[in-house]
């Protein structure tokens, strides 16, 4: 078979990938925030697209396509020293495979800089196989582009009423058969600083200002990409409008100093258990308290003990269940009670209440807020759920604290229900991620703590409204008292929030 005939049988076939150094530029799609501005306000005169209604996903890159050809042919993408291998079949007969690199790329049209802008980009191909292109503006016969891959390009070449986009040493793809991107997927949220932020638009000469209005200090925007020129990230939080790093951060307005429990600013999600737990000898919480309620038992102590499983073992056996003294779903929903308060009573965290625009006082407010929405609801051992249930002292303290952005993990909601756990107020004491401090420098949002008299064990915790009133749940509801209101012995307060 001769030359012609070869190079034309093997461009009917799958056209074979080669490695070639590239970027990777997928836009997927943001995901909503409660705290999060829409960003297509005041955009819509630029014809932006929002970053929240993006919805195209681009495929990850894939090589360039080589024909088989009797000469060696090599190509490297120039980017900043970038090199990249190009396989060649030599004949007919299986040869082993040759890989060459080369340093930084040139060409002989460089030498007419009238010709040649320099530009920072990235070129992606569309749904078919693209031609590549000599500087002479020749086609390339033995490779091509596959459709639908980024290729980073570093020249825009003039020759002729056309343009070209360099993507490898010597070679080109016509402007027309590609289109221009920029930037790296990220997704992540911002905030703009005190002195506003300008909108910028990237083309390929670089970023430049776009005209439209400083974004509000304060605003907090997604972003779906990030590039980075001159020592500066830029942001992009809608079509082809960016916000820079010199006038807005990924940082929160506030943040506990390291050591100390760290602020959240997305909402918390359940742990320290499975959602939808069984109960069995010594669990606690609110489901325990239903079941004890259902078969006429005392309160007093919410726990899962002994009499408790017998009459679960009545049950079953009267309905036909397994008989195991232990409530399961099946168990749970022939009490009357529903599949959704089985998962929804274990899964309830509190509404986040902050963003990362909060302040030390905003995350204080929330926490107090939250603890005010369950008063007058009662006490119950091991509860830590919904304030249309009730709460124990240290259960209140985690649902105030999930409202302002604090995950006190492995102390959680799911946890506290379970055996070994009634005592959570002893592992806030215990814990250095909130630090004691003098007691004559209490203040409103710090935890004030208990001990037995008798044993000088810790056992209440409340949340101080100022130097001498708290926020409490015991005894018998959650209600506001005086510190001196024979709780017990105060061995101390911490603080949650520097």
């Amino acid at each position: 078979m001769n030359k012609k005939s070869r190079i034309a049988l093997t461009c009917g076939f799958a056209l074979t990938m080669f490695l070639a150094t590239q970027q990777t530029v997928k836009a997927d799609t943001a995901t909503d925030s409660q705290q999060v501005e829409n960003v297509a306000q005041d955009n819509s005169q630029s014809n932006s697209q929002a970053v929240s209604q993006a919805t195209a996903s681009e495929p990850v890159a894939q090589s360039a396509t080589t024909v088989q050809s009797d000469t060696n042919a090599d190509t490297t993408v120039d980017n900043t020293n970038t090199t990249a291998d190009t396989t060649t079949t030599q004949d007919q007969s299986q040869q082993p495979v040759e890989t060459t690199t080369q340093d930084t790329a040139s060409t002989q049209a460089d030498a007419n800089s009238s010709q040649i802008t320099h530009i920072n980009g990235v070129v992606k191909t569309r749904d078919q196989i693209t031609y590549l292109y000599t500087k002479e503006g020749k086609v390339v016969k033995n490779r091509a582009l596959g459709p639908n891959t980024p290729w980073v390009t570093d020249q825009k070449l003039s020759l002729d009423g056309a343009s070209y986009y360099r993507v490898a040493t010597n070679e080109f793809t016509n402007t027309g058969d590609v289109d221009m991107q920029y930037g790296t997927t990220a997704n992540g949220i911002i905030r703009v600083k005190q002195s506003g932020a300008a909108n910028y638009a990237r083309d390929e000469q670089g970023f430049h200002n776009n005209g439209q209005p400083n974004q509000a200090a304060g605003s907090t925007w997604k972003y779906n990409k990030t590039d980075k020129t001159n020592g500066l990230t830029y942001y992009q939080i809608a079509n082809n409008v960016w916000l820079n790093s010199d006038d807005a951060t990924t940082a929160a307005a506030y943040q506990n100093p390291a050591g100390w429990l760290q602020i959240q600013n997305s909402q918390i999600q359940p742990s320290g258990g499975a959602v939808g737990y069984d109960l069995y000898n010594g669990v606690e919480g609110i489901k325990t308290w239903l079941v004890r309620r259902y078969f006429g038992y005392s309160n007093s102590h919410t726990i899962y003990d002994g009499s408790v499983a017998s009459s679960v073992r009545s049950l079953q056996s009267r309905k036909g269940l397994p008989v195991t003294g232990v409530v399961n779903l099946a168990t749970w929903k022939a009490m009357g009670y529903s599949e959704a308060d089985w998962y929804g009573i274990d899964s309830y965290i509190a509404p986040l209440q902050t963003n990362m625009t909060s302040t030390r006082s905003d995350h204080v407010e929330a926490m107090i807020n939250q603890a005010y929405k369950y008063m007058g609801k009662p006490w119950i051992t091991g509860a830590a759920s919904m304030p249309g249930y009730g709460v124990d002292c240290s259960g209140l303290v985690t649902q105030a604290l999930y409202a302002s952005g604090i995950d006190s993990a492995p102390i959680s909601n799911i946890q506290h229900a379970q055996p070994g756990h009634e005592w959570n107020s002893r592992d806030y004491w215990a814990d250095s991620r909130i630090p004691r401090i003098n007691f004559n420098n209490r203040a409103r949002g710090d935890l004030i703590f208990f001990a037995d008299p008798s044993t000088g064990v810790v056992w209440h915790v409340g949340i101080l409204l100022n130097r001498d009133t708290m926020i409490e749940s015991w005894p018998f509801a959650v209600q506001v008292h005086s510190i001196y209101s024979s709780r017990g012995t105060i061995v101390g307060v911490k603080r949650v929030f520097s």
